[in-house]
């Protein structure tokens, strides 16, 4: 089977799996795991942060952003679509009870109008205080320009509120940019990077910025169950990872482009490539139907909406598995008629 469901899917590799077996441990709760700390410093230097801290999962790591950022009955403003309102099990309103005020578009950010809109009677005594706004950069594979995301935060600053950047694939987003992973982050508040999409690490995210709030958010880690003992065996892997897989990352979206013009002249289909991601456009309503078909063929891949299909392009793939996916996808598709 060729999977292409998500970078989430990636195994590690052998010098990542000697380094978890090498890695010096100690007790990260109480702050003794060497481990740990260096690919916290290390997460640090490359966002050009005050400090970082790593956590299991990208949805603690966002929650956590709102957590330090945002009090009960405040305003959070996020995209529709994005993972921290749509992918989250409602976790904004349930642990840090704050109010999601949503807005759409294919951009992921939101327009100035409506962010001058929104800010328009915040002292008024009747609605929630505004005071996160949420970007998530890549989203859904597209890299949100750096000028939109510093406007945004510039707004939301002037304003008296923060900003959360949701960088599961951050470090894509640095590389189709062509910049560093912290201009890709300027003008966040927080920021969330992931180890284990891109990067192929078995385990964890972290959350970067100021020392007030990671000290906060080390805190509410601990309330939510996610303090770690002996966690540099898994830290090892995303240290190992952020030393060595950066840099493959054009790699991938090169694959992703070969990917998407190979399915582009299939009948009932159009593929765009957007970083390490293809999306595919089905007829309205076949994509689980595609879906199904591909598995039968044996290429895994992911249904987001009813005539979208994404197929996500990782560690574990590589030019011949492209193109044997861009055949075994075609035979389906001409097979089904």
């Amino acid at each position: 089977m060729i999977d292409l469901r998500s970078d989430t899917v990636t195994r590690p590799t052998p010098g990542m799996r000697r380094a978890m077996a090498d890695a010096e441990v100690g007790d990260d709760v109480f702050g003794e795991d060497p481990t740990v700390r260096a690919l916290e410093e290390e997460t640090t230097a490359a966002l050009g942060r005050q400090a970082a801290l790593y956590v299991p999962s990208g949805h603690m790591s966002n929650q956590l952003a709102v957590f330090v950022s945002a009090g009960t009955g405040d305003e959070v403003w996020a995209h529709e679509r994005s993972h921290v309102v749509a992918n989250e099990q409602g976790a904004l309103s349930v642990l840090s009870r704050v109010l999601p005020r949503t807005f759409g578009g294919e951009s992921g950010a939101p327009d100035q109008e409506l962010l001058e809109d929104w800010a328009r009677g915040a002292d008024d005594v009747h609605r929630a205080r505004p005071r996160l706004v949420c970007l998530e950069n890549t989203f859904t594979g597209r890299v949100v320009p750096i000028a939109e995301q510093r406007r945004v935060a510039d707004f939301a600053h002037a304003h008296g509120m923060r900003l959360h950047l949701d960088g599961a694939r951050l470090w894509n987003a640095a590389v189709a940019l062509g910049i560093t992973p912290e201009r890709a982050a300027e003008g966040a508040d927080t920021v969330s990077v992931c180890f284990s999409k891109g990067l192929g690490a078995p385990v964890g995210s972290a959350l970067v910025g100021d020392a007030d709030s990671i000290a906060r958010a080390r805190r509410a880690r601990k309330m939510l169950g996610g303090g770690m003992r002996q966690a540099g065996i898994i830290a090892a892997g995303a240290l190992y990872a952020l030393r060595h897989n950066v840099g493959r990352l054009a790699a991938d979206h090169a694959r992703a482009e070969r990917l998407a013009a190979g399915l582009a002249g299939l009948p009932g289909l159009d593929a765009t490539a957007r970083t390490n991601m293809v999306l595919v456009t089905t007829e309205p309503g076949a994509a689980e139907r595609r879906v199904a078909e591909f598995r039968d063929a044996g290429v895994a891949a992911f249904a987001p909406g009813p005539d979208l299909v994404r197929m996500v392009v990782h560690l574990g793939i590589d030019d011949a598995d492209v193109d044997e996916a861009v055949l075994r996808i075609g035979k389906a598709v001409r097979a089904a008629g």
